[in-house]
């Protein structure tokens, strides 16, 4: 009993410890990217991780919550990219890009919750989520900052 306790203790203490990573306005959970490459979290978020007591399915709501929101930021990016591409070769271009895109997009996520060594855990699935974040914050970036590099 005293052991799983200890391991408990520990969950919570790793649950505390990325409740204040992500309130500080970051969605990193993994080592492979720097926090300076992360999306702005929204006020809202910041504050439903802190509500969250370090609760994991609490945690993800609030994750859930703050994707939604990028994802529509995200499809409003590639509709100004699509309108702003100038004629059929370049939107087709860029229909292209995307939908490489939205086939590979995951592919990273996988690979950070792997080397975290927390796959099948609850941290595990915060690392996913935070990635996912992450992956459509830099699509969006890249699609309002680069729209006539779609094909990269």
């Amino acid at each position: 009993m005293t052991k799983r306790c200890t391991g408990l203790g520990a969950i919570r203490r790793s649950a505390l410890a990325v409740m204040g990573l992500l309130a500080a306005g970051t969605v990193s959970l993994s080592a492979a990217e720097p926090a300076a490459a992360e999306p702005e979290t929204s006020p809202a978020f910041r504050q439903c991780i802190l509500n969250s007591g370090g609760v994991t399915a609490a945690m993800q709501d609030c994750m859930a919550d703050e994707y939604r929101r990028f994802d529509r930021a995200l499809g409003i990016a590639y509709r100004d990219a699509l309108r702003r591409a100038s004629g059929t070769s370049a939107r087709s271009q860029l229909r292209d890009a995307q939908r490489s895109w939205l086939k590979d997009r995951w592919t990273v996520c996988s690979k950070e919750v792997e080397q975290s060594g927390m796959a099948g855990g609850s941290g595990g699935a915060l690392i996913e989520d935070s990635c996912r974040i992450r992956v459509v914050s830099e699509r969006t970036l890249w699609l309002r900052r680069h729209p006539q590099n779609a094909n990269r």
